[in-house]
Order: structure tokens, then C-alpha cells, then sequence
């Protein structure tokens, strides 16, 4: 029997290949919805925090909030812990800033450079972290409870905070002032202060955090600090 008509006798099935646009086309949309479905989730995250705490946070809650199956949870992140470590990481105000800040001091940044970027990061931060009451939930999750994740968490925190602070120690080699310390002291104290005003509405040393006159105070004594610190006297 000739070729053609075998062919054409075949009792099989002629399938035809997908055009090559409209692939691409899929497999575009699969990835754009499966950036929605990860973005999702990680606002679920947020939004549970915000509402009901860091003890609120499971695999069931968080996908009912996001909507979708918490099959996903695991496909696209590993699970829950991982998925609340990278809404902390795309959201924690000293890891993002810090990574932005250590980038512009990564050249030969003059003394003056490096005083007003830190002061700048260390404001920011107070102003972030008064805002922003699920970053103020996870950090009271980090100091009432010991677990791998937290513990991860700070690390990545500590790790990038190292890039600029040893940058700028550089400056400090006399050893008679410590932009660690000072750094150290100023972030604990801003968790403390912001934390304290939120929960309790109370001033501390006179200074109301909670009103615009109280931080404006607070603000120019971080700068005040960060001068002092940089003084070559």
C-alpha cells in the first residue's frame, strides 16, 4: 500500500502540537498565578498577625485567609515556618533598609556619608516600627519564644545589619567609641519605647511616644546620637 494511503487509513489519532505562542502563553500565566497565589499567602500571613497575632498564624487559618489550598503552602514554600520567614524578610524594615544602606556604603564613603545614612536607618526604623504593628507582633514573638524559625529570622537580621556595621567600624579603630554598642543600644531601646507606648499608652521619661511632639523628640535625639558617635573629639 503507498505511503499516503497507510497514512491516511491509520486508525489512530491524528494529534496536532499546541502552536508555539500559545505555550508560551500558558505557561506564562501558570507562573503569574502562581507569583498571585505566593503573594497572597504571604499577605494572609500579615493579615492574621495584624488581627489575631502571631498564636493565630497554621496551616488552615492561613490558607483560608489567602483564599486557596494549603496544599499550595508546602508546594511553593516548604511549609508554614517558611512561608512566615519570607513574609519576614520581605517586610522587616532593619533587614530590607539595611541591604539598601550597606549597597550605598559598599565604596570609599566619606565619615559625614556614613553618619547620616546610619541616622537616617536608625529614624527610619523607629518611624517603620510605630507604624507597623504586625513587625511590632513578630518582635514580641521573638523575645517570649525560643523556636528555629525566630531563630532564623534573627540571624538573617544580624547577618545583614554585619555589612554596614563593620564598614563603619572602620572608623572606630581607636576603640574609644563602639557604633556596634551605640547601634545596639538605640535599636533595643526603640523596640522597648514603641512597644511600650503602644501597649500601655503611657509616656516614658515624660516623653509621650504616641504624640507628634513626642516623636519629633525622639527622632532628633537618635540624630543627636548618631553625631556624637561620629565626633572625632
Amino acid at each position: 500500500m503507498p505511503l499516503k494511503m497507510l497514512i491516511k487509513s491509520s486508525p489512530f489519532p491524528k494529534h496536532k502540537l499546541m502552536p508555539m505562542p500559545l505555550r508560551i502563553k500558558n505557561i506564562s500565566g501558570h507562573l503569574k498565578n502562581k507569583e498571585q497565589t505566593m503573594q497572597r499567602l504571604v499577605d494572609a500571613v500579615g493579615a492574621i498577625i495584624k488581627h489575631k497575632g502571631y498564636k493565630g498564624l497554621g496551616l488552615n487559618a492561613i490558607a483560608k485567609e489567602a483564599g486557596v489550598s494549603k496544599i499550595l503552602i508546602h508546594r511553593y514554600f516548604g511549609g508554614v515556618d517558611q512561608l512566615v520567614e519570607a513574609y519576614v524578610l520581605k517586610n522587616d524594615y532593619w533587614i530590607a533598609k539595611t541591604k539598601e544602606v550597606s549597597s550605598e556604603a559598599s565604596g570609599n564613603t566619606d565619615r559625614e556619608t556614613l553618619k547620616k545614612l546610619i541616622s537616617d536607618l536608625l529614624k527610619g526604623h523607629f518611624e517603620y516600627f510605630y507604624t507597623h504593628e504586625e513587625m511590632r507582633s513578630i518582635i514580641l514573638w521573638e523575645i517570649t519564644e525560643k523556636t528555629d524559625l525566630l531563630n532564623s529570622i534573627s540571624h538573617v537580621r544580624e547577618e545583614v545589619g554585619k555589612l554596614l556595621l563593620e564598614k563603619s567600624e572602620l572608623l572606630f579603630k581607636d576603640g574609644k567609641k563602639s557604633l556596634k554598642g551605640v547601634t545596639a543600644l538605640m535599636v533595643s531601646a526603640i523596640y522597648y519605647m514603641v512597644l511600650h507606648a503602644k501597649k500601655n499608652e503611657s509616656t516614658i521619661c515624660g516623653i509621650d511616644v504616641n504624640s507628634v511632639e513626642g516623636q519629633e523628640e525622639i527622632l532628633r535625639t537618635i540624630e543627636q546620637i548618631v553625631d556624637w558617635t561620629f565626633d572625632e573629639k
